[in-house]
């Protein structure tokens, strides 16, 4: 049965819900995670067209028992919808300047595409015929404040942790505290690799297309102001 199309939720006794928006250390972050709680306590969860689990189609009822972690691509307000969660479990995400993010999906998903196409050896020009330019594919309503439809439900002030790519050692430190990790290994993967120079006017332009985002991430850079400033 589709679960988008019934009333029953999804049972999940769990520890920590760590919203995955594309392109802010989430790889890395997962198998941070992996590492502290074990990689049985870990689960990918998405939520797109459909729902997967560790990217299978998910048709089940309840997450297992020793599920510890929510680790995924969803929306909050569609995770809350689906999923029964325990009352005050926490809630975490990681943001970025959101020019930066979308100029850094467009370079990944460019790179996956051009090594999937293997166009040298094959002898092939699909991808200059069929590609998006920058500003085509982040004037695309998909890829517009991307951030903002993952939070959509849930204010910056009620989550339990916001990271902020720009300073991912120091908000890890904090994170690993205030979450009483013992250790933690600090990886990054899936990194895009050296990105082409934007000119300044199409930054500008990506700027303005995500203004929704620059909203949350100027209140994300507030509240770490204010969570430093209480702390010295």
């Amino acid at each position: 049965m589709n679960l988008f199309k019934r009333n029953i939720k999804v049972r999940a006794q769990v520890k920590l819900v760590s919203l995955h928006i594309p392109k802010t250390a989430g790889t890395s972050f997962r198998n941070i995670l992996k590492e502290v709680y074990g990689e049985e306590h870990v689960v990918r969860f998405d939520i797109t067209g459909h729902i997967s689990l560790d990217n299978e189609e998910f048709k089940g009822s309840k997450l297992k028992a020793d599920i510890q972690v929510i680790h995924g691509h969803f929306p909050y307000y569609k995770l809350i919808e689906l999923v029964e969660l325990p009352e005050g479990v926490p809630v975490i995400t990681w943001l970025r300047d959101p020019a930066e993010r979308v100029i850094s999906n467009y370079f990944y998903l460019e790179k996956i595409l051009r090594e999937e196409l293997n166009e040298e050896t094959k002898d092939l020009n699909i991808l200059a015929k069929m590609q998006k330019t920058l500003i085509e594919y982040a004037n695309t309503e998909a890829n517009r404040n991307r951030m903002s439809k993952f939070l959509k439900g849930i204010k910056p002030e009620e989550l339990f942790f916001i990271g902020l790519m720009d300073h991912y050692a120091e908000d890890l430190q904090y994170l690993a505290s205030i979450l009483e990790w013992k250790d933690y290994p600090e990886l990054k993967q899936n990194v895009t690799g050296e990105k082409p120079r934007v000119d300044e006017e199409t930054l500008l332009m990506i700027k303005e297309l995500n203004s929704n985002d620059y909203e949350i991430y100027n209140r994300a850079l507030q509240l770490r102001e204010e969570r430093i400033n209480k702390r010295s």
